[in-house]
């Protein structure tokens, strides 16, 4: 027997959504979306605003390393060359650079310190430019004193480091005579002079310090020998190790000093004094020659049209550390 559906209640019949309704619908449904899209933007951009400011403080944090370290330190701590390695101490070959100024401790007496500090930051700058341009890591700046190595942390031949190391050494002597002029336009009358110390041996190199705060840096008995020659060096000269010098005797014109003694160090040491590079080493003394308190410059008869660019900067260079040395004042 058929069954008979029942009537609804209220006795009207269901009544099926017309297409005004459908519409209505899809138009609710796609405002959701709208908003929805709205809101995933607005986050996006602040995620994306994030991005770039988190960048920016990158940049600024880099910049800023850049400035305490050297170029290779920075390289391995980003993710360059050595990578962790350089929180690994190994004992290495370097080649080690110590100097400092003479006179300058007696500068800081008698100069206002804006002027001193423009003085010390000038030089400091040209040093360091100098010391990045052979490769050297600059290792710290204790006051007017310089100290470099070469060899770590990134590797470099026995020979290369060495010869990197003296050619930055004169480099920087050179330097020094033409920022003297400049200084002595600015009124500092004291002649400052360099002197300097290089050796040759095998360092113990990498992090040192506190868990608080680490230096990269370089410790041993080398190093020492290195800073020991420094101190033992007259004004305006740079002593040697015979251990570099026996890496660069084909480079540089060096003087034999002989065996000296050194604090901390129980037998003489073999010592040569830096002259300049054998290509060169006669070059300037052709032009000017220096000895103790006596300074012979020879007549000067020249065709500038007919100077080479070697011989031009050769007497330049002749000019520069005879105005220097006849603006030193009687002590």
């Amino acid at each position: 027997m058929e069954q008979i559906k029942s009537a609804p209640k209220n006795g009207r019949k269901s009544k099926r959504p017309t297409l005004r309704d459908r519409i209505a619908e899809l138009e609710s449904e796609l405002s959701d979306l709208q908003i929805l899209y709205e809101t995933t933007m607005e986050h996006g951009t602040e995620l994306e605003n994030e991005l770039i400011t988190q960048n920016e403080r990158m940049e600024t944090l880099q910049k800023k390393m850049r400035r305490y370290l050297s170029p290779q330190l920075f390289q391995a701590l980003v993710g360059g060359y050595g990578g962790e390695n350089t929180a690994i101490h190994s004992r290495t070959k370097l080649t080690v650079y110590f100097s400092d100024i003479v006179g300058f401790s007696d500068l800081t007496d008698s100069t206002e310190p804006e002027l001193l500090s423009a003085v010390l930051n000038s030089y400091l700058t040209q040093m360091s430019r100098i010391a990045l341009k052979y490769g050297g890591t600059v290792d710290k700046f204790v006051g007017d004193a310089v100290m470099v190595f070469f060899g770590a942390p990134e590797p470099m031949d026995d020979t290369q480091q060495a010869q990197n190391c003296v050619r930055m050494a004169l480099e920087m002597r050179e330097a020094l005579y033409k920022l003297q002029v400049d200084w002595k336009q600015k009124g500092i009358t004291q002649n400052l002079r360099i002197r300097a110390g290089i050796n040759t041996g095998i360092c113990t190199v990498g992090n040192f310090g506190s868990e608080e705060r680490m230096d990269y840096t370089i410790i041993g008995n080398q190093v020492n020998l290195a800073s020991r020659l420094e101190t033992a060096a007259p004004p305006e000269k740079i002593y040697i190790s015979s251990a570099t010098y026996a890496l660069v005797e084909d480079l540089v014109d060096a003087n034999f000093v002989g065996p000296i003694l050194v604090k901390g160090f129980h037998q003489p040491i073999e010592v040569w004094e830096l002259i300049g590079l054998a290509e060169h080493k006669t070059a300037v003394s052709s032009y000017l020659h220096i000895q103790d308190d006596t300074l012979h410059l020879n007549a000067l008869d020249l065709d500038l049209t007919q100077l080479t660019d070697s011989e031009r900067k050769t007497i330049q260079k002749a000019l520069t550390r005879a105005m220097v040395h006849l603006a030193k004042k009687n002590d």
